[in-house]
């Protein structure tokens, strides 16, 4: 079993990272952390607390950091529309409400409590990240590993050169790759691999359970604003860091050091990749089994409510 904490900017394909993580059995949320990134964090956290309550989930939901370390926020609602997470409806939750315990400090304690033990899987700025390291400076160590979506060695998706959620805090994100804990990222040049077809999409949306009518109603949106912005079909980025939980051979990764450009100027927040033998480095994903991860997808899917 994975004993998880998912942090999440809960947008499209984080609403999917968290059906995925809650509908597969390898799989045990700690708890969630609803973060500043795809919009504003009243937002995220209000959609991180439907999915959860839609995925009949009883973990504790945390509040997290309400703007980047020291940018100013960003926001990807031209992708995720005006709520974070435009698409499906939900009733008024009955179990879910948001804890009081603040979301770093939530983090901190249960890596502390459980050394070794469970898997802290980002998929939104690492604005959270950076800042308990702050407060204690080997805390990511502590985790078993620490999966990320973010950056890209192969051009951005936000400018020529940042991906969106490294470009969201950029400095955020050096802290956390200079930690030297055990870091897995999956940048766009592995991301890009998955994507959704208009036949999958078809097929999800003839599911008759209500986890499977969110997962479609979510992709009916995010497929309209790929076309929207003539992009094609729309990549499942987030999704990807749950799947290598279940199975890392899956995924093909090179040991490499990572770096954020904090530099004011036109790569802000671009990633930067060079070969390394010290410990320092991140396990870069650059290859995934498509086929592999959307049977992933589809068991989910299949149990979920």
């Amino acid at each position: 079993m994975e004993r998880v904490i998912l942090d999440v900017d809960t947008g499209l394909d984080d609403a999917v990272a968290l059906l995925l993580a809650a509908g597969l059995e390898e799989i045990q949320i700690e708890g969630i952390i609803a973060t500043n990134g795809n919009v504003e964090v009243a937002k995220t956290l209000e959609n991180t607390l439907n999915i959860a309550e839609v995925a009949s989930l009883t973990c504790p939901v945390f509040k997290g950091a309400d703007k980047p370390f020291s940018r100013e926020p960003i926001a990807a609602g031209d992708f995720h529309g005006e709520s974070g997470l435009d698409g499906p409806v939900f009733a008024p939750r009955m179990r879910q409400q948001v804890q009081s315990e603040n979301g770093i400090d939530a983090l901190i304690r249960m890596l502390n409590e459980n050394p070794g033990q469970i898997s802290v899987v980002s998929v939104g700025p690492l604005t959270d990240l950076a800042l308990a390291i702050q407060k204690q400076q080997d805390i990511l160590s502590l985790a078993k590993q620490v999966v990320i979506m973010g950056g890209s060695f192969s051009g951005g998706n936000v400018t020529s050169e940042a991906e969106f959620n490294t470009y969201g805090d950029p400095e955020a994100a050096q802290i956390v790759f200079s930690s030297k804990a055990n870091l897995v990222l999956f940048p766009l040049d592995c991301t890009h691999q998955v994507t959704l077809s208009p036949e999958q999409l078809a097929g999800y949306g003839k599911i008759n359970r209500e986890c499977a009518k969110v997962f479609t109603a979510c992709m009916k949106t995010y497929a309209e604003k790929y076309s929207n912005h003539g992009k094609g079909w729309p990549q499942l980025h987030d999704p990807q860091c749950i799947a290598y939980l279940i199975d890392p051979e899956k995924v093909t990764t090179r040991y490499e050091r990572v770096q954020v450009v904090t530099e004011q100027g036109p790569t802000y927040g671009k990633t930067i990749a060079s070969a390394t033998e010290e410990k320092d480095g991140v396990h870069v994903a650059y290859g995934i089994d498509s086929a592999w991860f959307w049977t992933l997808v589809d068991r989910a899917l299949s149990v979920l409510p």
